[in-house]
C-alpha cells in the first residue's frame, strides 16, 4: 500500500483505509487522492498538497450547487443596494474647513523652511573669508560645530544672519 506522509489530514485522503465520507457508495475514483473543494484528483499526496497550498480551486460548473449559486447572487444584490456611510466626523471637519473664509492665522504662518534663502551679509562673508584665510595658513581644518560656535560668539553677526540654520 501506499505510505502516507504523517502530517496528513485524514479529510484529504481517500484510500481503502479511509473511507470517503462524501461517496458512501464507493464508486471508483480515478486516483487515490483528490480536493474535497473543487474535485481534482491527485495520484502523489504531494501533488495534492501542492494544490491545497496553492489554493487554486477551479471549482467545475457540475459541483456548483443551486442553493450556492442562488446565496452568492442574493449576497451581490445586498451589497449594490447597500449605501456606505460616510464618516460623520471626518465630513463635518471638512465642512467646516470649507466654510471658514477667513482664516485666523496671518499669511505666510507656516514654519519657514530650513535652509537661507537670499545672500549673507558682508560681516558674514568677511567671518567666513577669515576662515578660509586661516585654513590656508594653518592647513587645519575647522570642523562644522566648532565654526558654528565661534559664529555665534561672533559680537558683529547678528543672529539670523548666521550661516548654521
Amino acid at each position: 500500500m501506499n505510505d502516507v506522509e504523517p502530517n496528513a489530514r485524514d479529510d484529504d485522503i481517500v484510500t481503502p483505509n479511509h473511507p470517503d465520507l462524501f461517496n458512501p457508495d464507493g464508486a471508483p475514483k480515478q486516483s487515490l487522492f483528490y480536493c474535497r473543494e473543487c474535485g481534482v484528483s491527485f495520484i502523489r499526496y504531494t501533488n495534492l498538497l501542492k494544490h491545497i497550498e496553492r489554493w487554486k480551486h477551479f471549482i467545475r460548473p457540475e459541483h456548483i450547487k443551486l442553493l450556492d449559486r442562488e446565496l452568492g447572487l442574493f449576497m451581490r444584490a445586498i451589497e449594490d443596494t447597500l449605501v456606505p456611510v460616510p464618516l460623520s466626523p471626518v465630513s463635518e471637519v471638512i465642512k467646516a474647513f470649507k466654510r471658514k473664509s477667513n482664516p485666523e492665522l496671518p499669511h505666510g504662518w507656516a514654519i519657514r523652511h530650513g535652509r537661507k534663502v537670499g545672500r549673507y551679509p558682508e560681516t558674514t562673508k568677511a567671518f567666513v573669508k577669515a576662515k578660509f584665510d586661516e585654513y590656508a595658513k594653518c592647513g587645519a581644518k575647522l570642523k562644522a560645530d566648532e565654526a558654528e560656535i565661534q559664529m555665534r560668539a561672533d559680537r558683529f553677526i547678528e543672529p539670523n544672519d548666521l550661516m548654521a540654520e
